[in-house]
Formats: structure tokens, C-alpha cells, sequence
């Protein structure tokens, strides 16, 4: 959001009562299927999955939403304080990747002998949102988990995520998840302080 580093007490008490409205609210979901990298390589568009999965014969589809509670929350946090709909969206955003942390880990638990890669997302470098359709329609996600996409490759509920994460036997050389694979790295607040997010 772009805070100052010591926000004060009256920020504080609002961003708690957004944290507590949004955790009430939100009902996350998530679901997923293994499959042979070689029966989908039609969805390795782009050298950047290609690479990120080079050494890996199988692939986790994976797709989380924190519901269409969250986005309803947003709005009308929106509607009664302008900056109660910015912290309500940030916070859900955040929470949306700690909810996929915690899926991966437990989706992880499957394939304890497996080495995997980190999650890498349609629209991470030149991995095209174009690819969202398909990857939710072998998920049967709307069924699942009740995402849907737009006409422009969007998802909805807004705070929903699909990924894919690489399966091997063999050690995995570390990847670093970089500005690279950021879809937001055009527009990073912490780039244009010369700073990393992680």
C-alpha cells in the first residue's frame, strides 16, 4: 500500500477491523490433479514455463480462491471508506497467496519422495493468460471451487489463483522467484525504491 514505516493508532485499529471483517467473510477453496508433463504440453507455452519445469515429468494443477465472499467484502469496504477498500483488497490479496501456501503444502504431503518447484502462474513472464481457460477446464474448477473466467482471461472470484508445480525424482536446481516471473514487476512499488519483495 505504500505506507509510512509507523503508521498510527487510528491506520492500526482500522486495518484490524478490515483483517477481521475479511477472515469472517472469506470461505477459501481449493483443488488439483497430477499429471505426466508430456500429456500437457500444450499448455508449455512460453520458454519461461518450459524452463521452470525442465527437469520434471510430472506437473500439480492447481487452482485457490479465497471465494466470492472476499470480493464482496472488498466492495463494500470500498463503498464506506475509500481507504478501508484499499486495505481490505491488499489483505486479501496477501491472504490469497498465504492460503496457496498452505494448499501447496499440503498438496506437497502427497509426494514425499517428489522434489517440486516452486507454484508458477499463467501471466509469470511469457506464460500467457491465454492458458487459463484450458488449465481450469481440466480442474473443473467452476465445479470445484466456483472460479470462473472472463472473456479477457480474468478470473472471478478476483482473488483466485491457478498455477502449475513441477514434479521430478531427481533434485531440482533452486529457482529464485524473481521480478522475472512477477506480473506486477512493471509497476512494483519496491523496484522503484531499488528494493525486493522477497
Amino acid at each position: 500500500m505504500g505506507l509510512p514505516e509507523h503508521p498510527d493508532q487510528k491506520f492500526l485499529d482500522l486495518a484490524d477491523l478490515c483483517e477481521q471483517k475479511l477472515l469472517q467473510a472469506i470461505r477459501p477453496k481449493y483443488t488439483w490433479k497430477l499429471f505426466q508433463k508430456l500429456d500437457l504440453e500444450f499448455l508449455l507455452i512460453g520458454q519461461d514455463i518450459r524452463n521452470h519445469l525442465k527437469n520434471c515429468d510430472r506437473m500439480i494443477l492447481f487452482c485457490a480462491t479465497l471465494s466470492q465472499n472476499a470480493d464482496t467484502c472488498i466492495r463494500l469496504a470500498q463503498t464506506s471508506d475509500v481507504l478501508a477498500g484499499m486495505m481490505t483488497d491488499a489483505m486479501a490479496s496477501a491472504l490469497t497467496e498465504q492460503f496457496c501456501d498452505l494448499a501447496e503444502a499440503e498438496i506437497l504431503k502427497n509426494f514425499p519422495d517428489s522434489y517440486a518447484t516452486f507454484r508458477f502462474s499463467p501471466g509469470y513472464g511469457d506464460f500467457p493468460l491465454s492458458v487459463q481457460s484450458d488449465l481450469l477446464s481440466l480442474l473443473q474448477a467452476q465445479k470445484a471451487t466456483g472460479i470462473c473466467l472472463t472473456e479477457s482471461n480474468l478470473m472471478t472470484p478476483r482473488k483466485s489463483v491457478t498455477a502449475l508445480i513441477g514434479l521430478s525424482e531427481q533434485p531440482i536446481e533452486k529457482q529464485r522467484k524473481g521480478c522475472v516471473g512477477c506480473n506486477l514487476s512493471q509497476k512494483c512499488p519496491y523496484r522503484r525504491k531499488g528494493v525486493h519483495c522477497n
